[in-house]
């Protein structure tokens, strides 16, 4: 049952690693050997000395001439304890560095290093401390000096606080899970991704304490003879084990595990279908509006024509002439609008560069000035440099505003505009407070065409216009709203990799 967690362990990296920073890939790695190797040790501790063999077999499910095999070997017990020291030591601090890291991504802070160090400081001395010859050492000394109850007050009390410490860590990893998961709710990628690691994460915790709750432990006593060891009995939970409900408690962790790593691909793909759905159906339009327009061009060119001709034949007439200037105007602005969808929705060519995110934002910002829309920028602590094409980024930025400036006329409202370092992702949070989308419509926006504009003018592009492009720049656009309420739009593009 245990090797079914340990192998669905090493698959749970191999689905995560993906999304998490390096740092992060680290300290999940080291986790997962630190489980292992006390699982290990602990399997040939019981084992070195015949433990348990009914109760420990439901936990390692071994034959009884595999275990007795084991039991015939000679392994060292003081390696044995101190790599089952080191495991249980290992999973606690690679528990809390690998939520630090999870939670604070690819932010460059030179504080985070002093945090691992003290933790890893922290490790070192617990290793120390439960180290069984630096124990059999302290009791020799306190059985020759007869302050043996001294040592039994010291052993106790370093017990208790590193029991403590060993929770804490544990308490506090998910509280910065949760924590980060509030914190970044309106992105949908990390809000899910944070969501099913968590998720995968609890039942993993729960056998482990299931297990190795007492852990670590001094498993040595000193006798009358330095030549002769004491080794101790673990003190396994066997209230559960005997009456058989480990094994439904591990099919159960298991099963969690399972369920949310396909919760997590199956979402994760029915985005991705929504996105090559979308990119599809732009193409299509692509290929569409360049025959309707090759055809409409054509008569507009026809209806202008005579336009011109009559100009010319009533040069005299004003009211006439009045008529035929709005039919030449309507013309032009037929021409420009065809013009601009085709822009819109012709294939994209980027001129990448490395820049700070803010540049096109502010560039956007100051297009609206003059509008009747309050706009606020919130601007991340540390420059968020990203790969992109300015102009084509500030058009996307621009189009987004401008829907949340008409919906939300003549009245006007508020725009927020927020620019934030999350995970491998710069991202632009923009929100307004108007009218919302209906959730109807929240699947379609991005769809080429779709509008609830009831402008004539407007060819219901915008949108497929900016999913192209943040696409194209191998980015993200989310979008979420609340009807009456607000519309915010997410954009994620990719940052630049420090070497």
């Amino acid at each position: 049952m245990i090797l079914l967690c340990l192998i669905f362990m090493v698959f749970l990296i191999f689905i995560i690693y993906k999304n998490l920073s390096s740092r992060s890939i680290f300290f999940l790695c080291t986790l997962t050997i630190g489980w292992i190797l006390a699982y290990v040790s602990f399997t040939l501790y019981l084992s070195k000395f015949n433990y348990y063999f009914n109760i420990a077999n439901q936990f390692i499910d071994f034959g009884s001439g595999a275990w007795t095999s084991l039991v015939l070997r000679n392994f060292d017990a003081i390696t044995i304890i101190r790599l089952f020291n080191l495991g249980i030591i290992l999973f606690y601090v690679s528990f809390l560095c690998f939520s630090i890291s999870f939670a604070s991504s690819l932010r460059y802070n030179p504080k985070m290093r002093y945090a691992y160090i003290a933790l890893g400081i922290m490790g070192i001395i617990q290793f120390l401390f439960y180290d069984p010859r630096v124990n059999l050492t302290l009791q020799d000394f306190a059985l020759e000096a007869e302050v043996q109850q001294l040592y039994q007050q010291f052993s106790l009390a370093g017990d208790v606080f590193f029991q403590v410490i060993n929770y804490t860590y544990i308490l506090s990893s998910f509280i910065l899970f949760l924590y980060y998961y509030v914190r970044y709710y309106q992105l949908r990628s990390i809000r899910d991704h944070t969501l099913y690691t968590l998720i995968c994460l609890i039942p993993l915790t729960f056998v482990h304490l299931f297990i190795f709750s007492w852990a670590p432990s001094n498993l040595v006593r000193t006798t009358f003879s330095k030549s002769f060891i004491n080794y101790v009995q673990p003190p396994m939970n066997s209230f559960l084990v005997e009456y058989r409900f480990f094994p439904i408690i591990a099919l159960m962790a298991i099963a969690i595990m399972i369920y949310n790593v396909y919760k997590y691909k199956s979402n994760e793909a029915r985005y991705s279908n929504i996105d090559i759905m979308t990119k599809k159906k732009i193409d299509t339009a692509s290929l569409g509006i360049r025959a309707f327009t090759h055809a409409i061009k054509n008569h507009l060119l026809a209806i202008r024509s005579e336009a011109e001709y009559l100009q010319e034949k009533f040069a005299d007439d004003e009211d006439a002439l009045y008529s035929l200037k709005l039919i030449t105007d309507s013309c032009e602005q037929s021409f420009q609008s065809i013009n601009q969808a085709n822009e819109k929705l012709r294939q994209i060519t980027l001129n990448m560069k490395a820049a700070p995110l803010q540049n096109p934002i502010e560039r956007v910002i100051e297009r609206f000035h003059s509008s009747n829309v309050t706009i606020q920028l919130e601007k991340s602590p540390v420059n968020v440099v990203v790969y992109i094409d300015e102009e084509q980024i500030a058009e996307v930025l621009y189009n987004i505003m401008k829907n949340s400036v008409e919906a939300m006329a003549p009245a006007g409202g508020r725009i927020g505009v927020a620019i934030h370092r999350v995970e491998q992702w710069g991202t632009v949070t923009i929100k307004d407070n108007g009218p919302g989308i209906d959730a109807e419509n929240m699947d379609e926006i991005f769809t080429p065409f779709f509008s609830t504009k009831p402008s004539i003018t407007n060819w219901g592009i915008g949108l497929s216009f900016c999913h192209k492009v943040v696409t194209a720049h191998n980015g993200k656009i989310e979008v979420t709203s609340e009807l009456g309420k607000f519309t915010q739009f997410t954009i994620l593009l990719p940052l630049v990799k420090r070497v």
